[in-house]
């Protein structure tokens, strides 16, 4: 008898310490409802903090990982990320994002959302002048089509040579005639006409150039050299198949060396290679 009422006991206290238990759980429920799609972050979905504009020619979209490659006026290449919360402004009622043709003028609303740039707004519109960089694919003089390829998108690009173009070749006043398939331009250009305001040729096949400054990469299975060009602060890929295995051999990261390159038409290749040795 003694034994079944020490049992009855136990049950009792284990039965009044699992209320004991329970009671708080219910109270955190009432004090901490779950969250809903109607609190304002979670309804708006929208990342927030300080909002910035930015204008530009459209390089290239990537729906696969949805960011759009853009051109900022005057300066570089960026990458913008959008997704459904992207609000879409364009010119034509039908016109999607992910459609967005290479070369559309367009002027960003952007903000910092998990550590990137993120577009909240993208509205499409015409802008006095932009600027590309790329190689002549053709050039058709009776219709004054310049044709390229830009070096950031699949799609080549056209514009139109007029009267009004300048070309200037090597810093020399030069006619359109001399445009010719695998030269590298510079294109100053009206996006909502097309139109070429003026044309910079960079570089033309068998052209020899002198560049110099420090090595940054050596790829030995690709035979090509990564240099960072001093007057023009940027980075160079440069061919050194031609070069022989005792200078290849030389070459390190951060080597200060000036070289002598041909360009070919379709890249730059080192006829020689002089390490510099500069005083602090």
């Amino acid at each position: 008898m003694k034994k079944i009422l020490c049992s009855i006991i136990l049950i009792l206290m284990s039965g009044r310490g699992l209320a004991q238990v329970a009671a708080p759980a219910a109270s955190d429920a009432a004090q901490h409802p779950a969250a809903r799609v109607g609190d304002d972050q979670t309804q708006s979905g929208k990342p927030g903090g300080k909002v910035g504009l930015m204008r530009g020619v459209v390089k290239r979209v990537d729906p696969i990982h949805d960011q759009l490659l853009i051109q900022i006026f005057g300066g570089h290449n960026i990458r913008i990320a959008f997704d459904p919360r992207t609000q879409f402004f364009p010119e034509e009622p039908d016109a999607h994002l992910t459609s967005l043709p290479a070369g559309s003028v367009v002027s960003i609303d952007t903000v910092i959302d998990h550590g990137k740039l993120f577009a909240l707004s993208v509205r499409t519109g015409a802008a006095e002048a932009a600027e590309l960089n790329g190689q002549v694919l053709q050039y058709d003089a009776a219709q004054g089509q310049l044709t390229l390829r830009d070096p950031e998108s699949p799609k080549s690009v056209s514009v139109r040579i007029t009267p009004n173009t300048t070309i200037v070749n090597r810093g020399e006043p030069a006619s359109a005639q001399i445009l010719a398939p695998g030269m590298l331009v510079r294109v100053s250009f009206v996006p909502a006409k097309d139109v070429a305001n003026h044309v910079e040729i960079l570089a033309e096949r068998g052209g020899s150039f002198i560049f110099s400054g420090r090595i940054v990469a050596v790829d030995l299975r690709s035979h090509v050299l990564s240099l960072f060009n001093d007057s023009d602060q940027s980075v160079r890929e440069l061919a050194i198949g031609s070069l022989d295995g005792n200078t290849v051999a030389l070459l390190r990261e951060g080597t200060e060396v000036s070289v002598q390159a041909e360009f070919d038409g379709d890249r730059y290749n080192v006829r020689t290679l002089t390490p510099l040795s500069r005083t602090p």
